[in-house]
């Protein structure tokens, strides 16, 4: 006859068992619970005033291109232009070849699948705000002479922007 009772150390065994996997549930617990409090913290934090300085607001059709009026301030005070995506696009590029090894925003990818032209047109500038603001929590792209001829400059910015000489940042 097999005795199929637990033995006094297999006994054991599962109460000491039982006993780490209730710790663990409750250390995981209290993880998720810390989690939760630290994005509440995040959540609650002020944005900075420069940051909330900078919006891409009302995209326009003009000339077959969509145009958005970009709002923000850099050192010479508050600045207001009317910009195109390949313009946006081309300070992601220059900023990016110019200071390397420092950080800059991704910007939206360049072409995206069009459901709805109004649809898509929010999103996108949606996109390119969240790229303005985060430009605008760096100091050394804010005040750099590509984002100068971004906000302030006239004509056809993209190619101004690739034209600039290469300089080496301090």
């Amino acid at each position: 006859m097999v005795n199929n009772a637990p033995t006094e150390a297999e006994l054991k065994l599962k109460e000491e068992a039982d006993i780490a996997k209730t710790k663990l549930i409750k250390e995981i617990q209290d993880l998720k619970l810390g989690d939760e409090a630290v994005v509440g913290d995040l959540e609650n934090e002020k944005e900075d005033p420069r940051v909330q300085k900078f919006n891409v607001i009302n995209p326009v059709k003009i000339s077959g291109h969509v145009k958005y009026t970009v709002n923000g301030v850099d050192d010479e005070g508050d600045f207001t232009e009317v910009r195109r995506f390949r313009e946006f696009h081309a300070l992601g590029q220059v900023l990016r070849t110019r200071w390397p090894g420092c950080y800059v925003p991704s910007i939206p990818e360049k072409k995206i699948l069009q459901k709805n032209n109004e649809q898509f047109n929010e999103e996108r500038r949606s996109l390119l705000e969240r790229f303005m603001k985060e430009i605008a929590k760096y100091d050394y792209i804010v005040y750099s002479k590509e984002f100068k001829v971004f906000a302030r400059g006239k004509g056809e910015i993209d190619k101004v922007l690739f034209s600039l000489p290469k300089q080496t940042p301090m």
